[in-house]
């Protein structure tokens, strides 16, 4: 697609999805307060307005209150960090110096204070790094303080990289922004390292119903990286949850997929219509974003447009939730990487969900239409409505992958069912809320709950909590793999991550530094003493003269590759020296009172200095050249297959010829002719003697050709 052209697509994108409004966010008005001493309480009697993050887990429904944490010495904490300020939660606060551990004091509750920036490009990282940095320090709650007095909102990180996969599936404490002004108060309360108690509260944000409708915006794409797998996650995790709440009629779930669009003038080009359906009305990004090859974008909105049809149908049927089953097996069985993705496998999956009629493949096929058709349709264009939102009713417009609306009102959080499951309860009004909420209210794997700590004192490597629909369990944590038993039990085998994680944190990967593995991680080891570079480590040195050009030759070498691979592989180092003294190639060594010195095997311009090799110097006379020695060899060897040859043919005869008298010794007599020596016997005795002769002579003849050793 020429550039202009990926430019009107991509506006037409933003104008449909997000209007003029796509930079909306989520904002609490008055969430945020200050409960402890009651002297700062009284200084903001009416609290602070903070910006829900898009990631991270917050308390649908409840509340988090905790001490207020501001690494800085001016606050109360001596740590420093580098390059950038602990301020900014941009290291581990591991490496901070000293470490930073807020686990070492299990009865307090911490929520960090942190700034958003450095400003400094080389400095600055992502919004989900901080907060990840926030929990692994062991704070229960982040609060990101903006530069200016604007709000916005923290979205998740949506590169494809192995780091903000992490973020998106592992961060478990909920994380808001504030602006400057309310970061400076907050600050100004903890100034000299005061003990400041804040609430952040979460009982409000949704509307709440008898009957909660909620909304998923997906997308049948599975080339987007980290979110289309934690999606694909999401969904098939969710499946029990959803058919139990619908079953019960306690929610109303309707699915609906972005739309994009195709500016009205470029509908007809080649690139809009390869992306777009329908004369270029509904369009989805290329998956892979190559123009000319692979899946395009058209492929996407078929099958969008296929999967709102299976719900529409199952929705008619009764049976809304077969829509459920329809996209956990399409995701299983028709991916692109597999090249499956498409109208076949599709076919396929729908077939295994109607195994009892309860539609036909008619009825999708004329649900789904003409892929080039140039007129509307109904369905697309319901979605491109619901799209936009509703600002009288409060339905804010979609515009990112995935979101989630409960009662009309945006869900902000880690896509998870048990967030997810959280917030939906929160939607019922109070004292209509089912019994199978109990369990996410009650979030047993939130730090400090009771299977976060559970779980976390195993030794199994089952550290890791998971929501249940029936409470938690204890699964492999981070640095395990699953392993399937024969009698059907899950084993945690640990992952070797210095050998299987191609990049590795820099303090692992520079030269002199190591990975060191971990039952359950890893660990850096950095730098490594080069014994060597100091007095050559004790050993023999010497400067020489090869060709005419001096070099420096010593016997000291560097062990940093054994040491290396020891760690690697988690053994032990303590009994693998640094370094050892061992001549180079071309010398050999000579032991001197108790040191070695080293001496050359041969002239240094005549030796291979890699392997040690002495080659003849020109005009060296009374050898045999190599070249003549091998001819030798070779003639030798040939000499010796024919005489063997040759000798084996008469002894086979001579076998023959025996068989033969005997033969005939049984019709006439025969003479001893061997008893004079001049019979046949005799002559066979003599051919025979001659040819073992003959090959003797020549081995002895070889022996005398090869040169010494």
């Amino acid at each position: 697609m020429a550039p202009f052209h990926r430019a009107a697509l991509l506006l037409g994108a933003l104008l449909a999805a997000a209007g003029a409004a796509w930079g909306r966010f989520v904002v609490e008005e008055s969430a945020l307060r200050v409960v402890l001493p009651d002297s700062a309480k009284a200084q903001y009697p009416a609290g602070f307005d903070m910006a829900l993050a898009n990631f991270g887990a917050p308390r649908y429904g409840g509340t988090l209150r905790g001490r207020l944490v501001y690494v800085s010495a001016d606050y109360g904490h001596s740590e420093s960090c580098s390059p950038a300020p602990c301020v900014y939660a941009c290291q581990d606060f591991k490496t901070a110096s000293p470490p930073l551990d807020l686990r070492n004091q299990p009865d307090e509750i911490y929520v960090m204070l942190v700034d958003r920036g450095p400003q400094l490009p080389a400095s600055a990282c992502k919004f989900a790094e901080k907060v990840w940095n926030v929990q692994t320090a062991g704070a229960r709650g982040a609060i990101v303080v903006n530069y200016e007095d604007k709000m916005t909102t923290m979205e998740a990180p949506d590169e494809d990289d192995e780091a903000n996969l992490k973020y998106l599936t592992n961060i478990t404490i909920p994380a808001v922004f504030v602006n400057k002004t309310t970061g400076d108060a907050l600050k100004g309360l903890m100034k000299g390292g005061a003990a400041i108690y804040v609430s952040m509260d979460w009982t409000d944000i949704l509307p709440r119903k008898q009957q909660v409708a909620w909304e998923f915006w997906t997308n049948s794409n599975d080339q987007c990286g980290p979110v289309c797998d934690v999606q694909k996650e999401f969904i098939k995790e969710f499946v029990p949850v959803a058919k139990d709440f619908d079953s019960h009629n306690w929610t109303v779930f309707t699915p609906h997929y972005i739309v994009w669009i195709c500016p009205l003038p470029y509908r007809s080009s080649a690139d809009c219509l390869s992306q777009c359906i329908r004369g270029g009305r509904y369009c989805s990004p290329d998956p892979d974003g190559n123009m000319t090859a692979g899946y395009a974008g058209r492929d996407v909105v078929m099958e969008n447009l296929r999967q709102l049809c299976v719900f529409k149908l199952a929705k008619e049927a009764g049976r809304p939730y077969l829509w459920w089953d329809y996209v956990t097996l399409f995701g299983e069985r028709c991916d692109m990487d597999s090249k499956k993705y498409g109208h076949d496998c599709a076919l396929e999956v729908f077939a295994d969900i109607n195994k009892d009629s309860w539609t036909t493949t008619d009825a999708l096929t004329q649900c789904i239409g003409g892929e080039k058709d140039d007129a509307v349709h109904p369905v697309m264009e319901e979605q491109l409505a619901a799209q936009k939102g509703n600002d009288t009713s409060g339905q804010g417009e979609v515009f990112i992958l995935p979101t989630i609306r409960i009662n009309g009102a945006q869900y902000r959080g880690k896509l998870s069912t048990p967030e997810v499951l959280r917030a939906i309860c929160a939607g019922f009004v109070q004292g209509n809320m089912p019994q199978a909420c109990s369990k996410a209210v009650d979030d047993a794997c939130m730090q400090g709950g009771k299977g976060y700590q559970d779980c976390s004192a195993r030794t199994d490597g089952k550290t890791q909590c998971v929501n249940t629909f029936t409470g938690y369990s204890c699964t492999c944590g981070r640095g395990f793999i699953p392993h399937a038993e024969p009698d059907g039990g899950e084993t945690c085998l640990d992952i070797n991550e210095c050998l299987s994680i191609s990049q590795l944190d820099p303090n692992c990967t520079c030269d002199r530094c190591a990975c060191k593995n971990k039952r359950g991680g890893y660990e850096c080891v950095t730098n490594i003493p080069d014994e060597c570079a100091k007095d050559n480590g004790g050993c023999w040195s010497s400067s020489m003269k090869v060709k005419g050009e001096t070099m420096l030759f010593s016997a000291c070498k560097d062990n940093l590759a054994a040491y290396k691979d020891a760690l690697a592989h988690g053994q032990p180092v303590d009994s693998i020296p640094l370094h050892t003294c061992a001549c180079p190639p071309c010398f050999t060594a000579v032991d001197r009172s108790g040191s070695i010195v080293c001496t050359p095997k041969c002239s240094l311009d005549y030796c291979d200095l890699d392997v040690g090799v002495c080659h003849a110097e020109p005009g060296a006379g009374g050898g045999v050249s190599a070249g003549v020695v091998a001819l030798i060899v070779l003639g030798c060897v040939a000499v010796l297959a024919a005489g063997g040859y040759f000798a084996y043919q008469y002894r086979l005869r001579g076998i023959m010829q025996q068989e033969v008298r005997a033969i005939v010794a049984q019709y006439m007599p025969l003479e001893d002719a061997d008893a004079d020596g001049g019979g046949f016997g005799s002559r066979l005795k003599r051919l025979g003697t001659g040819f073992g002769g003959a090959a003797a002579s020549t081995a002895a003849a070889c022996d005398a050709a090869a040169p010494p050793a």
